[in-house]
Protein backbone atom coordinates (compact mmCIF):
# COMPACT_ATOMS: atom_id res chain seq x y z
CA UNK A 1 0.00 0.00 0.00
CA UNK A 2 1.39 3.40 -0.98
CA UNK A 3 2.09 5.92 1.81
CA UNK A 4 -0.23 8.88 2.25
CA UNK A 5 1.45 12.04 1.01
CA UNK A 6 -0.16 15.19 2.52
CA UNK A 7 2.10 17.48 0.50
CA UNK A 8 0.89 15.91 -2.73
CA UNK A 9 -2.73 16.28 -1.58
CA UNK A 10 -2.22 20.03 -1.11
CA UNK A 11 -0.17 20.74 -4.23
CA UNK A 12 -1.31 18.34 -6.94
CA UNK A 13 -4.09 19.86 -9.04
CA UNK A 14 -7.52 18.27 -8.72
CA UNK A 15 -9.21 18.97 -12.01
CA UNK A 16 -12.85 20.06 -12.18
CA UNK A 17 -13.06 19.97 -8.38
CA UNK A 18 -16.50 21.61 -8.15
CA UNK A 19 -17.81 19.22 -10.76
CA UNK A 20 -16.42 16.21 -8.91
CA UNK A 21 -18.10 17.35 -5.69
CA UNK A 22 -21.44 17.83 -7.43
CA UNK A 23 -21.28 14.46 -9.16
CA UNK A 24 -20.40 12.79 -5.87
CA UNK A 25 -23.34 14.49 -4.20
CA UNK A 26 -25.61 13.35 -7.03
CA UNK A 27 -24.58 9.72 -6.65
CA UNK A 28 -25.05 9.96 -2.88
CA UNK A 29 -28.53 11.39 -3.45
CA UNK A 30 -29.42 8.54 -5.78
CA UNK A 31 -28.11 5.78 -3.52
CA UNK A 32 -29.58 7.27 -0.34
CA UNK A 33 -32.97 7.74 -1.98
CA UNK A 34 -33.00 4.17 -3.29
CA UNK A 35 -32.17 2.78 0.15
CA UNK A 36 -34.79 4.95 1.85
CA UNK A 37 -37.49 3.84 -0.60
CA UNK A 38 -36.58 0.20 0.03
CA UNK A 39 -36.78 0.73 3.79
CA UNK A 40 -40.14 2.46 3.49
CA UNK A 41 -41.43 -0.44 1.41
CA UNK A 42 -40.58 -2.95 4.12
CA UNK A 43 -42.17 -0.73 6.78
CA UNK A 44 -45.33 -0.45 4.69
CA UNK A 45 -45.47 -4.22 4.21
CA UNK A 46 -45.12 -4.70 7.95
CA UNK A 47 -47.95 -2.22 8.56
CA UNK A 48 -50.19 -4.06 6.11
CA UNK A 49 -49.44 -7.32 7.88
CA UNK A 50 -50.28 -5.73 11.23
CA UNK A 51 -53.62 -4.46 9.89
CA UNK A 52 -54.46 -7.88 8.50
CA UNK A 53 -53.79 -9.53 11.87
CA UNK A 54 -55.49 -6.96 14.11
CA UNK A 55 -58.30 -5.49 12.04
CA UNK A 56 -61.31 -6.95 10.26
CA UNK A 57 -60.35 -6.03 6.71
CA UNK A 58 -62.87 -6.43 3.85
CA UNK A 59 -62.25 -9.31 1.46
CA UNK A 60 -59.46 -8.50 -0.95
CA UNK A 61 -58.45 -5.29 0.84
CA UNK A 62 -55.14 -6.69 2.09
CA UNK A 63 -54.20 -7.68 -1.45
CA UNK A 64 -55.24 -4.21 -2.65
CA UNK A 65 -52.91 -2.57 -0.12
CA UNK A 66 -50.06 -4.90 -1.09
CA UNK A 67 -50.44 -4.14 -4.79
CA UNK A 68 -50.50 -0.40 -4.09
CA UNK A 69 -47.37 -0.62 -1.94
CA UNK A 70 -45.58 -2.70 -4.56
CA UNK A 71 -46.35 -0.17 -7.28
CA UNK A 72 -45.53 2.87 -5.18
CA UNK A 73 -42.20 1.69 -3.76
CA UNK A 74 -40.99 -0.57 -6.57
CA UNK A 75 -42.05 1.44 -9.62
CA UNK A 76 -43.38 4.95 -9.16
CA UNK A 77 -41.02 6.44 -6.56
CA UNK A 78 -37.82 4.74 -7.81
CA UNK A 79 -38.49 5.89 -11.37
CA UNK A 80 -38.97 9.49 -10.24
CA UNK A 81 -35.72 9.40 -8.31
CA UNK A 82 -33.81 7.89 -11.26
CA UNK A 83 -35.36 10.38 -13.66
CA UNK A 84 -34.36 13.21 -11.34
CA UNK A 85 -30.81 11.91 -10.98
CA UNK A 86 -30.43 11.64 -14.77
CA UNK A 87 -31.60 15.23 -15.23
CA UNK A 88 -29.23 16.29 -12.45
CA UNK A 89 -26.30 14.54 -14.14
CA UNK A 90 -26.81 16.19 -17.51
CA UNK A 91 -27.26 19.60 -15.87
CA UNK A 92 -24.03 19.19 -13.91
CA UNK A 93 -22.09 18.23 -17.04
CA UNK A 94 -23.54 21.25 -18.86
CA UNK A 95 -22.33 23.59 -16.09
CA UNK A 96 -18.83 22.09 -16.13
CA UNK A 97 -18.40 22.17 -19.91
CA UNK A 98 -19.78 25.69 -20.25
CA UNK A 99 -17.29 26.92 -17.65
CA UNK A 100 -14.43 25.11 -19.41
CA UNK A 101 -15.41 26.52 -22.80
CA UNK A 102 -15.29 30.06 -21.38
CA UNK A 103 -11.69 29.51 -20.28
CA UNK A 104 -10.40 28.07 -23.58
CA UNK A 105 -7.84 30.00 -25.60
CA UNK A 106 -9.92 29.18 -28.67
CA UNK A 107 -13.58 28.83 -27.61
CA UNK A 108 -15.63 26.26 -29.43
CA UNK A 109 -17.83 27.15 -32.37
CA UNK A 110 -21.55 26.93 -31.82
CA UNK A 111 -23.04 23.49 -32.28
CA UNK A 112 -25.26 22.58 -35.18
CA UNK A 113 -28.94 23.24 -34.60
CA UNK A 114 -29.68 19.52 -34.22
CA UNK A 115 -26.85 18.77 -31.79
CA UNK A 116 -26.87 19.31 -28.05
CA UNK A 117 -24.29 22.02 -27.16
CA UNK A 118 -22.72 19.95 -24.37
CA UNK A 119 -22.41 16.88 -26.59
CA UNK A 120 -20.79 19.16 -29.18
CA UNK A 121 -18.32 20.47 -26.58
CA UNK A 122 -17.41 16.98 -25.38
CA UNK A 123 -16.98 15.73 -28.96
CA UNK A 124 -14.81 18.66 -30.06
CA UNK A 125 -12.59 18.71 -26.97
CA UNK A 126 -12.18 14.93 -27.07
CA UNK A 127 -10.90 15.41 -30.62
CA UNK A 128 -8.70 18.42 -29.79
CA UNK A 129 -7.02 16.65 -26.91
CA UNK A 130 -6.82 13.32 -28.75
CA UNK A 131 -8.06 11.42 -25.71
CA UNK A 132 -9.90 8.83 -27.76
CA UNK A 133 -12.84 8.73 -25.35
CA UNK A 134 -15.44 8.31 -28.07
CA UNK A 135 -17.53 5.66 -26.30
CA UNK A 136 -18.30 7.67 -23.10
CA UNK A 137 -19.11 10.68 -25.30
CA UNK A 138 -21.61 8.56 -27.24
CA UNK A 139 -23.03 7.29 -23.95
CA UNK A 140 -23.52 10.82 -22.71
CA UNK A 141 -25.22 11.69 -26.00
CA UNK A 142 -27.63 8.80 -25.37
CA UNK A 143 -28.28 10.03 -21.82
CA UNK A 144 -29.15 13.47 -23.17
CA UNK A 145 -31.66 11.98 -25.60
CA UNK A 146 -33.30 10.08 -22.74
CA UNK A 147 -33.19 13.21 -20.58
CA UNK A 148 -35.02 15.10 -23.33
CA UNK A 149 -37.76 12.47 -23.38
CA UNK A 150 -38.10 12.73 -19.60
CA UNK A 151 -38.23 16.53 -19.47
CA UNK A 152 -40.33 17.10 -22.60
CA UNK A 153 -42.61 14.04 -22.53
CA UNK A 154 -42.47 12.78 -18.92
CA UNK A 155 -40.55 9.76 -20.21
CA UNK A 156 -43.59 8.54 -22.16
CA UNK A 157 -42.66 7.26 -25.60
CA UNK A 158 -45.86 8.16 -27.49
CA UNK A 159 -45.56 11.82 -26.49
CA UNK A 160 -41.92 12.21 -27.54
CA UNK A 161 -41.15 13.82 -30.89
CA UNK A 162 -38.12 11.66 -31.68
CA UNK A 163 -39.03 8.04 -30.86
CA UNK A 164 -36.40 6.56 -33.20
CA UNK A 165 -33.62 8.59 -31.57
CA UNK A 166 -34.90 7.48 -28.19
CA UNK A 167 -34.86 3.81 -29.21
CA UNK A 168 -31.28 4.14 -30.48
CA UNK A 169 -30.22 5.80 -27.24
CA UNK A 170 -31.87 3.13 -25.10
CA UNK A 171 -30.11 0.36 -27.00
CA UNK A 172 -26.71 1.93 -26.33
CA UNK A 173 -27.05 1.84 -22.54
CA UNK A 174 -27.14 -1.12 -20.15
CA UNK A 175 -30.01 -1.26 -17.68
CA UNK A 176 -32.23 1.11 -19.70
CA UNK A 177 -35.31 -0.04 -21.61
CA UNK A 178 -38.70 0.94 -22.97
CA UNK A 179 -41.38 -0.94 -21.08
CA UNK A 180 -44.71 -0.56 -19.29
CA UNK A 181 -43.85 -0.69 -15.60
CA UNK A 182 -46.33 2.10 -14.96
CA UNK A 183 -49.98 2.42 -15.91
CA UNK A 184 -49.13 5.40 -18.16
CA UNK A 185 -48.12 3.23 -21.11
CA UNK A 186 -44.70 2.57 -22.62
CA UNK A 187 -42.05 4.75 -21.03
CA UNK A 188 -38.35 4.97 -20.25
CA UNK A 189 -37.39 2.41 -17.60
CA UNK A 190 -34.14 2.51 -15.63
CA UNK A 191 -33.04 -0.46 -13.55
CA UNK A 192 -31.73 0.12 -10.05
CA UNK A 193 -27.97 0.72 -10.18
CA UNK A 194 -27.89 1.23 -13.96
CA UNK A 195 -27.43 4.99 -13.75
CA UNK A 196 -24.50 4.75 -11.31
CA UNK A 197 -22.30 3.26 -14.03
CA UNK A 198 -22.90 6.23 -16.30
CA UNK A 199 -22.55 8.80 -13.54
CA UNK A 200 -19.08 7.37 -12.90
CA UNK A 201 -18.09 7.10 -16.57
CA UNK A 202 -19.37 10.55 -17.45
CA UNK A 203 -17.62 12.00 -14.42
CA UNK A 204 -14.33 10.42 -15.51
CA UNK A 205 -14.85 11.76 -19.03
CA UNK A 206 -15.37 15.36 -17.93
CA UNK A 207 -12.40 15.28 -15.55
CA UNK A 208 -10.17 13.75 -18.23
CA UNK A 209 -11.10 16.49 -20.69
CA UNK A 210 -10.45 19.20 -18.10
CA UNK A 211 -7.08 17.69 -17.24
CA UNK A 212 -6.04 17.37 -20.88
CA UNK A 213 -7.07 20.95 -21.69
CA UNK A 214 -4.95 22.30 -18.84
CA UNK A 215 -1.97 20.02 -19.46
CA UNK A 216 -1.98 20.75 -23.20
CA UNK A 217 -2.20 24.51 -22.72
CA UNK A 218 -5.64 24.90 -24.30
CA UNK A 219 -6.90 27.25 -21.59
CA UNK A 220 -6.03 30.89 -21.02
CA UNK A 221 -3.07 31.63 -18.73
CA UNK A 222 -5.17 33.30 -16.03
CA UNK A 223 -7.25 30.13 -15.52
CA UNK A 224 -4.37 27.66 -15.30
CA UNK A 225 -3.49 26.27 -11.86
CA UNK A 226 -0.63 27.94 -9.94
CA UNK A 227 1.29 26.55 -6.99
CA UNK A 228 0.17 29.47 -4.79
CA UNK A 229 -3.49 29.35 -5.86
CA UNK A 230 -5.69 27.24 -3.62
CA UNK A 231 -9.35 27.06 -2.76
CA UNK A 232 -10.85 27.28 0.70
CA UNK A 233 -10.77 23.47 0.79
CA UNK A 234 -6.99 23.52 0.51
CA UNK A 235 -6.97 22.11 -3.02
CA UNK A 236 -5.46 23.97 -5.97
CA UNK A 237 -8.12 25.62 -8.09
CA UNK A 238 -8.22 24.30 -11.67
Amino acid sequence: MSRFDPERLLTEPIYALNFQVMVGDLEDFLDTSERNIEQQYHLQCAEIQRKAETEDLPDGYREHLQVNAQHRFKVSLPLRVRYGALVGLTTTVEWAMQALNESLCSPLDKSRSNQNPTVHALTELNARTRLGLDEPVHEYDALVQIRNCITHAAGIVKYYRYPQKLTTAIRRLEGFSIDSWHFIGQHVCIQRGALNRYIDRTGQLVVAIHRACYEQGLVTSDTRPRSDCSSDTGYPIV
